[in-house]
């Protein structure tokens, strides 16, 4: 057998920015941008030590607002910030598998709605809107079905029509497809989309510049004219796996062709739960109908929402736990409290004990002194926890930021 090429399949990083939240510029944007964007570069950083991937597919929406910062102004100089910052995730992690990135509804626009500017940036920055690469026997196919989805007279629709015939015409046959779309195919409302979904099953959708599914015309052309034996898909942010049958796949050489949408590599996109995918190709396949040379796995990433509302409640625990153990401890330092404020001395008659303030007995605190003490003791402890946890924190941050 040969050797699998192993491929790891990313989907909507979707940098967060100004357009997410509708944030002006300011502290409470840049937190958001760093967080999201630390999240995405450690994971990125592990993975890739973990799993030690040949190749890396980003299947679109590299950005949020990347479709919009074309517009003049203080909004195309927003670009170059939010490419640099795709740069120091993705490329300039010292990673050196090949990323090979598709175009999102998000990053050029769909459909009638495709921006030329946006369109031609892409192209300028990230490479070919559509193309296709050989790796572990297969035929990868990423196309730009967001144009796929505008008019016929559509010059970018034009594009992806015409790559799909040239690459028909020039292809040997020999090697099964695999291919690459942003919005998932088309499906019924009600089609299942399997045990590791938390949301609920993918329903075709309108609205400004996003469509749920494509349609069901050019669904069956594609199945009709690529004959994919699996598709990989992003756009809803969650897994699903949908197998396509029947009509559908009628000529594609194959009974059945599974779709997996990928989660989102982002934390920040509506799922609390992102992830991304692992493909594994082996050359050992017979025509371009053979599914058996594939094998997929998803992988969920850490709940990040879900670690910051444990942070939460460990500070509220550490607060408590403090002043409880102060409480606890209550009789190892009242008394060389007490004796240290130099307001206990042998001898001393009950009215002079009396004029001491807080001190009732030798080596004793009166409740308000003993409030007054567990306050002041308590946050000095705990401020001393906090800080070494910042510390510590920081390190690993800036460990992860570099």
């Amino acid at each position: 057998m040969g050797k699998d090429v192993h491929v790891a399949v990313i989907a909507d990083p979707q940098l967060t920015d100004a357009y997410s939240y509708r944030m002006n510029p300011g502290w409470k944007l840049s937190a958001v941008e760093f967080y999201s964007d630390i999240f995405m570069k450690r994971n990125f950083k592990l993975l890739n030590w973990q799993f030690e991937p040949d190749y890396i597919i980003i299947l679109g929406d590299l950005m949020d607002g990347g479709r919009e910062w074309i517009r003049g102004g203080v909004r195309e100089g927003m670009f170059p910030k939010e490419l640099s910052r795709f740069n120091h995730i993705f490329r300039n992690s010292g990673v050196k598998a090949p990323i090979y990135p598709i175009a999102g509804n998000h990053d050029i626009g769909i459909g009638t709605n495709i921006l030329p500017e946006a369109y031609a940036r892409f192209k300028k920055e990230f490479g070919k809107v559509n193309y296709s690469f050989k790796v572990g026997g297969h035929n990868i196919i990423a196309l730009d079905t967001l144009s796929y989805l505008g008019s016929a007279e559509s010059p970018y629709f034009q594009k992806s029509d015409a790559f799909v015939r040239n690459f028909l015409e020039n292809d040997d046959g020999t090697s099964p497809r695999i291919l690459l779309t942003h919005v998932p195919l088309y499906r019924p409302d009600d089609a299942d989309c399997g045990p590791i979904r938390n949301k609920p099953p993918i329903r075709q959708g309108y609205g400004y510049q996003y469509q749920n599914l494509l349609n069901e015309p050019l669904t069956q052309y594609l199945f009709t004219r690529i004959r994919p034996t699996l598709v990989l898909s992003g756009d809803d942010h969650d897994f699903c796996h949908h197998e396509h049958t029947g009509a559908y796949v009628a000529g594609s050489g194959a009974f059945a062709v599974p779709e997996h949408s990928v989660a989102s590599f982002s934390w920040l996109m509506g799922n609390v739960y992102p992830g991304f995918a692992l493909l594994s190709l082996n050359g050992d396949v017979k025509g371009v109908g053979d599914g058996s040379g594939w094998r997929m796995q998803t992988c969920a990433l850490v709940p990040q929402l879900v670690v910051y509302r444990w942070y939460i409640w460990l500070l509220v625990i550490s607060v408590v736990g403090t002043f409880l153990w102060v409480g606890v401890t209550r009789e190892s330092w009242e008394g060389r409290v007490a004796g240290g404020a130099g307001m206990v001395v042998p001898g001393v008659g009950t009215k002079e004990k009396k004029k001491a303030g807080p001190v009732v007995a030798a080596g004793r605190l009166s409740w308000f002194g003993f409030a007054v003490w567990t306050v002041v003791y308590g946050l000095g402890m705990f401020l001393e926890v906090i800080l070494s946890t910042v510390a510590v924190y920081a390190v690993l941050l800036l460990y992860d930021w570099l």
